[in-house]
């Protein structure tokens, strides 16, 4: 049966079940060496200036470490030992690092759980830092391609100006574009803009609306999926109107063509 001594390290590790935590805390009260060494543990412990989350570092690392920690039988020196080492220059605390040298197998065990704990934090920074660094990077979005074709193009002109522009239809997939590039535009005042117009028969649908810059230079894209469907268009109209609002035209004809 294991001694309730040897318990001494799992109590403090806190790896006893809750009846040997029991019992082991009942042999407390009549071990007055048990007691000491719990003590010295938790002061050694306290002084130790690293805390941080237990991290479990590869069974590789941990036989790496182990062994050479326990590789020597020999006692461990004040300069060897790094739980010692650390407190040497700590006059307080050298009969406390006396009495524990007496226990080597203490002292090792102890020294051996805090390398271990050191290298599985430091393994775990490692590679989160390399997680982080060999997160792929977002796929840029995908460019719907398309081919476009020119069903019919035409020349507009005006009568009384000099305005002109190009008309074209253009297939883009399965929809339809029209485009509208004017020059030679006259400026507009207050909410005056362009409008265009695809006419059928003598009704005239709405097809895009734009406004001149200071070169007379204007220009207009609309998807002709707002218009009916499957219709034979008689002509392209651009005419100046008061506002954008119109339904209908209201202001002069600017320039126009049959299609």
């Amino acid at each position: 049966m294991r001694n309730e001594c040897d318990k001494v390290l799992d109590y403090f590790n806190d790896q006893l079940s809750e009846n040997e935590e029991a019992q082991f805390e009942q042999h407390l009260e009549s071990c007055s060496e048990c007691r000491e060494e719990l003590e010295e543990l938790r002061e050694l412990t306290a002084d130790l200036p690293f805390s941080s989350e237990p991290v479990d570092p590869p069974e590789s690392m941990k036989g790496r470490v182990l062994g050479a920690v326990f590789a020597e039988d020999e006692p461990v020196s004040n300069e060897e030992d790094p739980v010692v080492y650390m407190d040497e220059h700590r006059e307080q605390k050298q009969e406390q690092v006396s009495k524990q040298l007496k226990r080597p197998w203490a002292v090792r065990g102890l020294a051996a759980a805090l390398i271990l704990s050191l290298v599985g934090n430091l393994y775990a920074l490692t590679n989160n830092g390399q997680e982080q660094v060999s997160d792929p990077e977002p796929e840029p979005p995908q460019i719907e391609e398309s081919t476009d074709q020119v069903a019919k193009r035409v020349q507009l002109k005006g009568e009384n100006t000099e305005a002109n522009a190009t008309a074209a239809m253009i297939r883009q997939n399965e929809k339809e574009l029209l485009t509208i590039q004017a020059e030679q535009l006259t400026p507009l005042q207050g909410e005056e803009v362009y409008q265009v117009w695809l006419i059928q028969g003598e009704t005239p649908y709405r097809a895009g609306t734009f406004v001149a810059n200071e070169n007379g230079e204007g220009a207009v894209a609309f998807s002709m999926d707002q218009l009916p469907e499957d219709v034979e268009w008689d002509a392209v109209a651009v005419s100046k109107e008061p506002d954008a609002n119109s339904e209908t035209p209201q202001g002069e004809v600017v320039m126009s063509s049959s299609l």
